[in-house]
């Protein structure tokens, strides 16, 4: 089993004989129980079977169950056979929609997928899981015994020695016929309902037929160079132009253009209403700061079109001021086309390339640096042709400018000390350093690589010095960080002596950490600035044990030197970790946050009396989740807890290489950025991590505000208003409606961190 089994209530040392002793588990749900293999967010699940001598194989069935606590239906359980053990050949795949082969919908339920009247034969049958969610379990496979007289035939068409670049391939290949299919189905849907003609009906539906016919013989391309961007080829671009003909049959404008709230969720086919054609895209934002609008743009006719965007009635020097994007579509593993990924358009005359039957984003960022504060009237005029469409454009200068350090700190696990962790690569490592640079990230993160051990004695005392480069090629990198965040990852020993050996180990530990105190303050780095994570995400004593030992032994030593764990212990007022007591800094988790509830966030904050709180984020994938909940409103989560510090799990993890390709993902993609080999490009999603940042900003100016007036007397106009808004403002954020659901598609008003932060905006001026 590929990797192995890891869901904690389900995994025991029967795993290995439990998918085929003939034993099915016999209560519900079978996650719960031990007679269960299972799996938590690994993907593919690969399965390999030995029959000890090649037999001959008539039918295969794997027994699962799915229907709630988040547990989904498999996408494919692909199936291969191999005589050998080195060459697999591909037999079926249990999970395709066939005649009695659909689970049940509707709530909990168990199910078999099988595979009847194969004519096939082999020693090995390898099953690769490809599950929705982040889940897959099983209690038992079956194989069937075939004739015998099959075992004399050959095995026949292609195969492959490598089960995981299959998996890459034909997963590719598979969700690229699924969008194809999908995007079929829109199209009949949509031409069924239009109101045409019926001789344009018919020809448009033989249209549909004919593009039909050559979904099924799509080829897979390279998984390791596709990027699934819509429309993801040209029988996709040509399904589009049928829903362009429709569109312009049924009587909407070819060209259509209306501006959206940036964070809600979009589609390729969304139209405006006639409200939405006469409002302006409205920006508001301090100087120094970066705030965004949207701008939608439709093209309903059967082929692609060019349009110019032009920016009028604006200053010629604040035309500098704005940077528009095209929003680029991309297909997701849940085959979800998300508007995410913001390329650059040209500032000298930008131009956007419209598909046939798509709506695009045009994104607006506003940047003002030293200017008054005013409101400017403009417009963007859309022009494709001899068709033209203006839309207003209102920018609003607020009265204050930003700080030029920020007071919220950011981080997210880049691990950019090295070129080949994670997606980072040696052609992309610089390109991420600088868009982390340009999001404000303040607070970087390196691998134990940095804080190498060197050589010590019999007593524990050091001998030979490590090497120091890596850690200064780090740090010269982050100039301006605020931290250097290590994860040491420690274990039970160290230069060769273990926890329990007291004197020993708190010697080697302490001139370590004494030789990097001294290194670092050679560098301009104080104490202070070197934060270190010694185990991730702690539950169990014997981890927190571990982190209280190690912490003794280097604050004894070097007391500033900071401490930042994250502990994920689901109820720490019971369990009391005893490594709070040692650390500096505690992290805490988003989700965990919003499971344990109330309880469990209180006991952390009377906690963080006596030290620092910071947050966390490690949901996934990426791209499906909500900018606006889960990236912006951390920073309002951070305001409410006290916290100083917000960071993301993670900016380098694409899932093995397929930020642009989620079709061939054998991981699931965290990082907000879209990474290539040689290439990272920022997205709604980073965005939204600076607009919460600057959400954050707008909270301490305010607060730095109400402390200075606090102590005049008599006490200023609007000072009582000021310090209730203060106080009220992360709650009113958090807790509107949908405020926690993290899936993009939920539909929620994301307009109400806007709306408290012009509140801000105006109390802050009135105290001025």
């Amino acid at each position: 089993m590929t990797p192995r089994p890891n869901y904690p209530l389900t995994t025991d040392p029967g795993d290995d004989r439990q998918l085929t002793d003939g034993v099915y588990t016999s209560a519900n749900p079978i996650w719960v129980h031990q007679s269960t293999v299972g799996w938590n967010n690994v993907s593919p699940v690969t399965i390999v079977i030995d029959l000890r001598s090649v037999q001959s194989i008539a039918g295969i069935a794997y027994s699962t169950a799915a229907g709630s606590a988040g547990v989904e239906w498999p996408r494919s359980i692909l199936v291969l056979v191999s005589d050998d053990g080195r060459s697999y050949f591909p037999v079926a795949d249990l999970a395709d929609s066939g005649a009695g082969n659909a689970p049940p919908g509707g709530g909990y339920a168990r199910f078999r997928f099988t595979a009847h009247n194969l004519v096939t034969h082999g020693r090995y049958v390898a099953l690769i899981v490809d599950h929705n969610g982040p889940y897959a379990f099983c209690d038992e496979i079956e194989v069937e015994a075939g004739r015998p007289e099959v075992l004399h035939s050959p095995l026949t068409g292609p195969s492959t020695t490598d089960l995981e670049d299959y998996f890459a391939r034909e997963r590719t290949r598979r969700s690229i016929v699924r969008r194809l299919s999908s995007d079929l189905r829109d199209a009949r849907a949509m031409l069924a309902t239009a109101s045409i003609g019926i001789e344009q009906n018919r020809q448009l539906a033989r249209e549909l037929d004919r593009l039909d016919a050559s979904v099924a013989s799509t080829a897979a391309p390279d998984p390791r160079t596709f990027r699934a961007t819509l429309p993801l080829n040209d029988l996709d671009a040509a399904i589009y132009a049928v829903r362009g003909a429709i569109a312009h049959a049924a009587g909407q404008p070819e060209l259509s253009a209306w501006p959206v709230n940036p964070w809600d969720f979009v589609s390729p086919f969304d139209k405006p209403t006639v409200a939405q054609t006469r409002e302006p895209v409205s920006i508001a934002a301090m100087n120094g700061e970066t705030r965004a609008g949207a701008l939608n743009l439709s093209n309903a006719t059967s082929a692609p079109v060019a349009v110019t965007l032009t920016i009028a009635g604006l200053p010629p020097d604040m035309r500098g001021d704005l940077q528009l994007s095209e929003v680029v579509w991309t297909d997701t593993g849940d085959l979800v086309p998300v508007a995410d990924a913001l390329l650059p358009l040209s500032s000298a005359q930008p131009a956007i390339a419209i598909p046939a039957g798509m709506t695009r984003q045009v994104w607006i960022a506003f940047s003002p640096a030293g200017r008054a504060s005013r409101r400017y009237h403009a417009s963007i005029e859309a022009a494709a042709g001899a068709r033209a469409i203006r839309t207003g454009l209102e920018l609003k200068i607020l009265d204050g400018a930003f700080p030029r350090r920020p007071s919220l700190h950011v981080g997210g696990w880049d691990y950019t000390n090295r070129a080949d962790m994670l997606g980072v690569t040696p052609d992309n490592r610089a390109l991420l350093v600088d868009q982390l640079h340009a999001l404000k990230v303040d607070s970087p993160w390196a691998t134990s690589a940095v804080l190498p051990p060197g050589h010590y004695d019999e007593a524990g005392r050091l001998l030979q010095p490590p090497p120091t480069a890596p850690f200064d090629e780090w740090i010269a990198e982050w100039p301006d960080a605020s931290a250097y965040h290590v994860f040491v990852s420690v274990s039970d020993r160290f230069a060769g002596a273990a926890t329990s050996e007291t004197p020993r180990f708190n010697t080697a530990v302490a001139q370590w950490i004494t030789f990097w105190v001294k290194h670092a303050a050679s560098r301009g780095v104080p104490a202070s600035r070197l934060v270190l994570l010694l185990v991730d995400e702690p539950h169990t004593p014997a981890q927190h044990n571990l982190i209280v030992a190690w912490a003794r032994a280097i604050k004894a030593a070097e007391p500033a030197v900071r401490l930042w764990e994250n502990p994920t212990d689901p109820d720490p007022d019971r369990s009391r970790p005893a490594s709070l007591d040692v650390v500096d800094v505690i992290a805490l988790k988003t989700w965990l946050m919003r499971r344990q509830g109330a309880p469990f966030v209180d006991f952390y904050r009377r906690r963080s009396r006596s030290g620092q709180l910071a947050v966390y984020g490690a949901s996934g994938p990426a791209r499906l989740l909500d900018p606006y909940s889960y990236y912006r409103l951390q920073a309002w989560i951070c305001a409410e807890l006290g916290a100083t510090s917000s960071f993301f799990w993670s900016f380098a993890d694409d899932g093995g290489g397929h930020s642009w390709n989620e079709y061939g993902t054998p991981n699931t993609v965290y990082s907000p950025l879209f990474l290539a080999r040689n290439g990272v490009t920022p997205s709604k999603h980073t965005e939204a991590i600076r607009e919460g940042m600057e959400d954050f900003e707008y909270l301490t100016m305010l607060a730095q505000r109400v402390a200075v007036l606090a102590r005049g007397d008599p006490p200023r106009p609007g000072l009582a208003a000021a310090r209730e808004l203060l106080s009220s403002a992360p709650a009113t954020v958090l807790r509107s409606p949908g405020a926690e659901e993290e899936r993009w598609l939920a539909a929620k008003d994301r307009s109400v961190a806007d709306r408290v932060r012009l509140s801000i905006a105006d109390a802050i001026e009135r105290l001025r």
